[in-house]
Formats: C-alpha cells, structure tokens, sequence
C-alpha cells in the first residue's frame, strides 16, 4: 500500500504525455530528488485529471457543493505541496486507492485541528469552474462514497483516455475519423457505416477497418492511462477489468 513518514505533521489530470515518467512512482520518485519544475508539473497534471472521484466520496458523505468543493481544493493543496511528497513512501498500491486513503486522513486531521482549509488558503489547485459546473452533476443516491469514488474514477479514466487518443487523431489529420466513430469506443452505438463513408470520402469497407484500428488503438491508449496509476505492470488487467465493469454497471 502507498504510505507516508511524519504522521504527526504529515498525515498522510485532460491529458497527460509521453514526457513525463510512465507510472506513479517514478513521477513521485523523481518529484522526490530536486523537485525539478517538470517532474513537479507532470505530479500535478496526473493528481488534476482524477479530482471528480474526491468531490463525489465527500459529497456521498454527505457534505453539501461548497463543503466538498472546499474540501477538494484544500486537499490538492496539500497534495501539491513539496511537502506532502517528500514524505511518501514507495508502495505497490493503486493511484485511486492512494488518493482516497490520503484524502480520508487529511479531513481527520482538518476535523480534529478544526481549522480546515478553504479553497486551498487563497491557492487555486484546480480550475474554480470546473467546481462550479460538477456540483450539478448527479451523484447516484444509492451508491456508497467509495462506490461513487469508483465510479467517477473509471470515468475520469475513460475521459482522459478519450481525450489522448482525440489529440493523435488530430495530429495526424484524422479528427473527422474520431468524431464519426468514437460512439464505438463505448460500446453504446453502432455506427453506420454506409452512413459515415461518404462523409468521410471512405468505403464502407475503408470505415469498417477504420474502426477496428481505432478500437485498437483506444484500448493502447486506455491501459496506458490505467498503467500510468499503479506501482506494477502487474495489476494493469485487473485495473482494466474492474474499471469496464464500472463502466458498463
């Protein structure tokens, strides 16, 4: 499991790219030397994609908008502070199981000290509107906070995923490609194909491999997001598993 030293002072991203470090812990291992600028950017850029699974476990535990966003944002803040990874130590958990454990700890101790951050002191660690637009975003009522947390992960995951594999498509002049299939990658829709060629200049044959290629490629894309947020090569195919299911449940 991920744990953390000095639990007296210390209790316990859109897109990321090719040049920051492919896991979690060789991006904390790296932010841990000099805290170069760079390996600090890509930590932030990774703890930003995923903050919606946080919002969703303390609005589940029953804390209203303003609350949870208050709570978010003075948690990143904390997170995102030199600090806070100077002190972690290597583990071989998952990067959601991380985020939520350090989270829980982190409200213990703004519940006991009874001074709780607001808004990350005056920071700004995540974009204010994005806290604004998910408050009205439905949290299903039948969900535990963890499940709930798990729920926007996947999600989360899934986005980022989606939002990679836009970027190349873009790079290579193929964006009109991915805006006609990329129902497809869900699985929800069946694409016409005899539909879509002619918008795409393409045989219906020509499309048909179009998709297959792409399906492929999305799956890269999805297990290197998922790669990116745990300890082990290991524990990839569980993580993809587990977040299909969530998915499709």
């Amino acid at each position: 499991m991920f744990t953390q030293t000095d639990s007296n002072s210390n209790n316990h991203v859109a897109e990321l790219n090719a040049a920051f470090p492919a896991t979690l812990w060789s991006m904390i291992k790296q932010a841990q030397g000099e805290l170069p600028s760079e390996a600090l950017a890509g930590w932030e850029r990774l703890a930003r994609a995923y903050w919606q699974p946080l919002y969703a476990f303390v609005r589940r535990r029953g804390s209203d908008h303003h609350a949870a966003a208050d709570d978010v944002q003075g948690f990143f803040a904390h997170l995102l502070s030199k600090d806070f990874l100077r002190h972690i130590e290597p583990g071989n958990g998952l990067f959601r199981s991380f985020l939520l454990t350090s989270l829980q700890h982190w409200r213990a101790d703004q519940h006991r000290a009874a001074n709780a951050q607001k808004r990350g002191s005056g920071q700004a660690p995540l974009p204010l509107d994005e806290l604004e637009s998910v408050g009205a975003a439905p949290i299903a009522a039948n969900l535990t906070p963890e499940e709930a947390f798990d729920r926007r992960w996947a999600r989360a995951v899934y986005d980022n995923a989606l939002a990679t594999l836009h970027a190349r498509l873009q790079s290579r002049n193929r964006e009109q490609l991915f805006l006609h299939l990329r129902g497809l990658l869900a699985g929800h829709e069946t694409a016409k194909y005899q539909e879509i060629a002619p918008a795409l200049g393409m045989t219906e044959g020509a499309v048909k491999q179009a998709a297959l290629e792409l399906r492929r490629e999305f799956g890269a894309v999805l297990r290197n997001e998922i790669r990116r947020t745990v300890a082990d090569d290991s524990q990839v195919d569980g993580e993809v598993r587990y977040l299909l299911g969530l998915l499709r449940g």
